[in-house]
């Protein structure tokens, strides 16, 4: 091969890799592009157009687990306790939004713009300011633990709303965990507690 071939070969597959980038990162009318996409395949709709591994469907939970009844559970180490329907995490609390990744571990990253309540405005309602550790339990059963600088993060959020409406049920409606820097598997879908332990300063 010709050092001419060599380097057009190179060219057009940096080309197509950057093409595949784009498809997969953007998502929405480019996303046919990611033809090398891996799992997490299935996408939702409209804004909330982005890769689903797990839909709400395939847990077997009832529609009325995340319908009107719910209450998220926030909770200090020394027993205060709120509960609070998604109506009053969004009247009661200020909003934030920033662009967030979420990098799967079956290898797929995407970035929406993801609002709701900042992690450390929650732990202070329960009378846990500064940088409290935090563990989060989901409707599914899965739990994570947040370190304490990762609660205290500015852009550390209880997600209500992905660009710009509410999250489908396949991304974690009624509240998702959005945290920068964190793998999808710990930024958890469908939650039910966020229990904050003492505060670390």
């Amino acid at each position: 091969m010709s050092r001419r071939a060599l380097l057009g070969a190179t060219a057009a597959g940096s080309m197509l890799l950057g093409i595949q980038g784009v498809g997969q990162s953007v998502g929405g009318p480019l996303r046919e592009l990611a033809f090398l996409l891996p799992r997490g395949e299935t996408a939702g709709a409209g804004p909330n157009d982005f890769p689903v591994n797990g839909t709400f469907a395939s847990l077997g939970l009832p529609e009325h687990a995340i319908g009107p009844r719910w209450r998220l559970r926030v909770s200090s180490a020394d027993g205060h306790l709120l509960r609070l329907s998604r109506e009053e995490l969004s009247e009661r609390f200020t909003q934030h939004s920033y662009w967030l990744p979420i990098a799967c571990r079956e290898g797929w990253t995407m970035t929406q713009r993801w609002t709701g309540v900042r992690l450390r405005d929650l732990a202070a309602a329960v009378g846990v300011p500064g940088a409290p550790a935090l563990l989060v339990e989901a409707l599914d059963g899965a739990t994570a633990t947040l370190a304490s600088n990762q609660v205290s993060a500015e852009e550390s959020l209880l997600a209500l709303s992905v660009n710009g409406v509410p999250i489908s049920p396949d991304h974690g409606y009624p509240a998702r965990v959005i945290v920068p820097g964190e793998i999808a598997v710990n930024c958890l879908k469908w939650v039910d507690v966020l229990q904050f332990g003492p505060s670390a300063g």
